[in-house]
């Protein structure tokens, strides 16, 4: 077996659980009609499906929805594609509901009117009034003529936008709409810079290292990015408000936020700003995808959200498995279909790794206390044999499960830090400037190091939870034996206290890379890395050192940190190894999911005494 699930009964005390929204719930995803997959899930217990009524072409040169055009001119819609498309899933699924993402993104008819393409230049088309007018017209009036049909079976809304429909934004250029946006924002806050946002070939040079900027000089660069975020969340939230007016405040959300998402653009992509989203009465819930490393048997995968700060404001985190299966792999040249051209590649190689896979997934999320769908993207991706049997029990277990509230059990800590993402450079800009983001020792330091470590430690036998930096006051850190804060290299005063007084005490390990605390958010001092640290700059190799009251252990190179050197770390830090092989672990106070690579007997360390332990899949 290469995914197992475990329901413990586990004689504990002293566990609060977190406001998780209830009930959990699982719903069937796909960009085609899938009717007959509908009519499957349906029969499997899942008659929740999340579809896409959208009017974009995808990257791959077919349209998203297979459905005619809703948004036909400025202020001219026809709702008639909404009936077929809806009214054909009931065919096939009487009982179905509706989660529903509504695309935003601009039609063609709309990009050769405005002269921008919001599929690849987001931030550029939210900068223009008139599209945002015309946008807010257009998604009131498509969530009433929905509600009025179809209210009782919808159960909320996902609104959709940008690259892949996921927010981003793939242009860094200068336009004159964005740089009167620029202008506005620069006013409102008081701030004198140029009339035009900071150029490419600016960008791509950082004063620390070529990698950091420096805020007593490059204050413009960092505010950049601080705008370039904050022109998506500021749309995210506007919509969202329209969106919760117009259907009667059911739950309303976005695929944002994404974080982890890789080491190349923590800043173009856009989503830095997640945190007053999610903080938004408006908003309910955010949803991604996993990260696309790791998704290789005996990987851990993970998402690409922050998760902890979902949970502390009580919203719902939405989790997409996407998982390509082994049988989509193109076997040769001479494909032709679409489907088969799509998927050249893939992480599973068996049918045994494809169900191991998706049941890994799935198992995280419904120990994550998470709602998810099985994203069946362009088809084909649930008929192997025994993928559906699978599905049927892992819906089984859902359903069991989707009011538990059991706490976390995590006792690692990685900390996500905007704040100080603002200041490095984005990867991408070494297209306009050699070597940019890669410091004089040659590696790009610590860019992405919150997925890159978050990979490692994925793979160790103990388990990991995230949360970002301004969460820290607000939740209970105790369980927390060792923080990776790999990604924290502004540390202004108002930082620093946060961290003596919720991170930095009762014995914990703190683990640091590169630069940590460079920047006191005013200026720029490689000295200051020996406060946190307890060593100086460039310091070879990995460092322990005993601070006041807790550890710090200092990678300046962060690929010194190998997988056996976290977890030597990790082991001295006190943290509880559940396996003693390197695997994926995921835990809560009820429930335990380890994914293997090779099957086996397996020893497992529980860290208390249980009454009962159930494998739920066997």
């Amino acid at each position: 077996m290469k995914a197992s699930l475990f329901a413990l009964a586990v004689a504990s005390a002293g566990l609060t659980a977190a406001a998780y929204p209830r009930p959990q719930m699982m719903a069937y995803r796909s960009f085609l009609p899938e009717l007959e997959e509908t009519a499957r899930f349906a029969d499997m217990g899942i008659p929740l499906r999340t579809t896409f009524i959208a009017n974009t072409i995808s990257a791959n040169g077919v349209p998203y929805c297979q459905y005619p055009l809703v948004w036909k001119q400025f202020g001219e819609y026809d709702f008639a594609p909404v009936d077929r498309h809806l009214g054909d899933i009931l065919k096939a699924s009487p009982n179905a509901q509706f989660i529903l993402m509504l695309d935003l993104n601009t039609p063609i008819w709309m990009t050769r009117r405005l002269h921008h393409d919001s599929f690849n230049e987001i931030t550029h088309v939210l900068s223009m009034p008139k599209y945002r007018t015309e946008a807010r017209d257009y998604l009131t009036k498509l969530i009433r003529y929905v509600e009025k049909g179809y209210g009782d079976r919808v159960k909320g809304y996902i609104l959709m936008c940008g690259h892949t429909s996921e927010w981003f934004e793939r242009n860094l250029r200068q336009s004159h709409v964005k740089n009167l946006a620029w202008r506005a924002w620069c006013a409102e806050r008081g701030l004198k810079y140029g009339k035009s946002t900071p150029t490419e070939d600016a960008l791509a040079t950082g004063a620390f290292e070529n990698v950091i900027y420096d805020p007593a000089t490059e204050q413009e660069k960092i505010d950049f990015w601080k705008f370039h975020s904050w022109i998506i969340s500021d749309a995210v939230l506007d919509f969202a408000k329209v969106a919760k007016a117009a259907s009667g405040g059911k739950p309303v959300g976005a695929s944002y936020g994404y974080y982890m998402i890789c080491d190349k653009d923590p800043c173009g992509v856009g989503n830095l700003d997640y945190e007053r989203v999610i903080a938004s009465p408006d908003f309910d819930m955010i949803t991604s995808p996993a990260t696309y490393s790791g998704r290789e048997i005996g990987g851990g995968t993970g998402s690409m959200l922050v998760a902890g700060t979902s949970r502390r404001y009580g919203k719902r985190f939405y989790y997409s498995i996407d998982f390509w299966p082994h049988s989509l792999a193109v076997q040769g040249a001479g494909e032709t279909s679409f489907r088969r051209r799509f998927f050249r590649t893939t992480y599973f190689k068996t049918l045994a790794d494809t169900i191991a896979g998706n049941t890994r997934n799935a198992a995280f999320a419904i120990v994550q206390h998470a709602d998810f769908h099985w994203f069946d993207q362009w088809g084909d991706f649930y008929r192997d044999p025994g993928m559906h049997e699978r599905i049927a029990k892992l819906a089984e277990i859902q359903k069991r499960f989707a009011t538990d509230d059991s706490a976390p059990l995590a006792d690692v800590l990685i900390v996500a830090d905007p704040d100080s993402a603002y200041s490095r450079i984005d990867r991408r800009m070494a297209a306009y400037e050699p070597g940019g983001a890669t410091c004089p020792d040659g590696f790009v330091p610590a860019l992405g190091c919150g997925e890159e470590f978050r990979n490692r430690i994925n793979r160790l036998g103990v388990v990991y939870d995230v949360y970002s930096f301004n969460d820290l006051p607000h939740v209970d850190l105790s369980r927390f034996k060792a923080g990776v804060l790999s990604d924290v290299w502004t540390i202004s005063p108002e930082k620093a206290k946060v961290l003596r007084d919720h991170v930095l005490k009762d014995g914990r390990t703190a683990i640091w890379a590169y630069a940590p605390g460079v920047s006191d958010g005013k200026t720029l001092d490689a000295g200051r890395v020996h406060t946190w640290a307890g060593v100086d700059f460039k310091t070879p190799g990995v460092t322990t050192t005993a601070m006041d009251g807790w550890k710090a252990v200092y990678a300046y190179d962060y690929r010194e940190l190998t997988p056996e050197k976290f977890r030597e770390v990790l082991k001295a830090a006190g943290c509880h190894f559940w396996m003693d092989e390197p695997v994926p672990v995921m835990v809560n106070r009820r429930l335990l999911s380890i994914h293997v690579k090779e099957g086996g007997r397996k020893a497992v360390h529980l860290p208390r005494k249980c009454a009962k332990v159930v494998d739920l899949l066997n």
